[in-house]
């Protein structure tokens, strides 16, 4: 059996993220997003973006699955890969014939027997936000148990509603480590992936999912916050469970943007791996980065002379892929640019076959739905794209199939 991975997209309610920690990061208000690269015209607002109502068309498509619940959303998605919705935006990619017919899902010549969907929660637990200058006090505040439940009874929804339906689902659950007791992480692992000598089929979830933006520090000073992140580390380590951390310079952010940079960056994690160099890592969006300020100038003259990345992560991640032996990076949002895939070919071609196999294998197709509506239109039209890249037919099906079962330590 073939399984189609869809490695990294975020179904969720508008009452699960944390909408007061996002704002009070803006510690400068508008300055702040603006040096933050957050309007930068290679992120939200794209040249097609500024036209007409394409932005406001594609604000309220990102919010309609926000206000729905996450069992309608998945029925949503697969109904998309069916072909039932119309486009309704001029040029928006879309495949001759719908993805999901015939009971399989296909992609470039090959037929996929199932669809192995990895929906990531991310942790929008917080502090109490202190600020002297807002007049009511703002709560601590758990959100993270109640976004779980929510997801758990979205999987129920879909499996009622589609019995024959091609997802199968491997969730990641969010953990914001400073926001939490020692305590209450040993409780969350322990309910949500059990250690089970005989396998998996126990676990509800499959994976720890790190948001660095939100004010996680993979290495940090402080004594207490070590220790919480060191006992994630190691549970991880002896039960081969894979992480996946968010990798770009944009998202949702809970702490301001230098400090989000910080932590966010592949360089962040170098003393993690000297300690547990064969943790399972995904480094999303293959570390892109939308902000001028944020790049290397030698990395941002040579990608210009030989049309590779110019983000100083990306090189970042594929360094750390050559130095430990099960670190990935997926092509999530980062996709929804149309060089995007250029770029990482011409890289590719660009190394010794040695170096090339290495980083084509760690390489993961995701993408980062619902957020991706941002950039495109549907569902459908990110994996039109993904299609349409120079990639070749056995370069796609490693990303979609081989390098994921990897990844998650899946065998066939």
């Amino acid at each position: 059996m073939d399984y189609f991975f869809d490695q990294h997209f975020h179904v969720m309610h508008i009452s699960h993220p944390n909408l007061i920690s996002f704002f009070s990061s803006l510690d400068t208000g508008i300055p702040d997003l603006i040096t933050s690269g957050a309007l930068s015209p290679s992120y939200i607002l794209t040249t097609k973006n500024r036209k007409g109502p394409v932005l406001l068309n594609r604000l309220t498509n990102t919010l309609t699955t926000f206000e729905q619940t996450i069992g309608q959303t998945l029925v949503m998605m697969e109904d998309d890969l069916r072909g039932v919705f119309t486009s309704h935006e001029e040029g928006a990619p879309r495949p001759e014939l719908p993805y999901i017919r015939e009971g399989k899902l296909h992609m470039r010549g090959r037929a996929y027997d199932k669809m192995a969907m990895c929906p990531l929660l991310m942790d929008f637990s917080s502090n109490q936000i202190r600020k002297e200058t807002l007049y009511y006090p703002t709560p601590k505040e758990q959100k993270i148990l109640d976004y779980v439940q929510d997801t758990l009874q979205g999987f129920e929804y879909y499996r009622k509603e589609r019995p024959d339906g091609l997802f199968e689902f491997f969730p990641f659950l969010g953990i914001n480590p400073p926001v939490h007791s020692l305590s209450f992480i040993k409780e969350l692992l322990e309910t949500y992936l059990p250690i089970d000598p005989k396998g998996k089929k126990n676990r509800q979830f499959y994976g720890i999912k790190f948001y660095p933006p939100l004010g996680y520090d993979p290495w940090p000073s402080d004594e207490k916050e070590r220790e919480k992140v060191l006992y994630i580390y190691e549970f991880c380590n002896q039960n081969d469970i894979p992480i996946m951390t968010h990798c770009d310079d944009q998202g949702f952010r809970g702490v301001p943007a230098k400090e989000a940079w910080k932590y966010t960056a592949p360089s962040a994690y170098k003393p993690v791996l000297a300690r547990f160099p064969m943790l399972r890592i995904d480094f999303a969006h293959y570390g892109w980065q939308y902000t001028p300020l944020q790049k290397n100038p030698l990395t941002v003259i040579s990608g210009l002379t030989s049309k590779v990345p110019d983000s100083t992560w990306f090189y970042e991640i594929t360094e750390l892929m050559l130095l430990y032996p099960n670190i990935y990076a997926d092509v999530s949002f980062s996709g929804s640019n149309h060089d995007f895939y250029t770029l990482l070919v011409n890289y590719l071609n660009s190394l010794d076959e040695e170096q090339r196999k290495i980083i084509l294998s760690r390489s993961l197709f995701g993408t980062d739905f619902s957020v991706n509506l941002m950039k495109v239109e549907s569902y459908t039209s990110y994996y039109r794209m993904f299609e349409q890249s120079p990639l070749s037919d056995d370069q796609v099906h490693a990303m979609v199939c081989e390098n994921p079962l990897r990844f998650m330590n899946f065998g066939r």
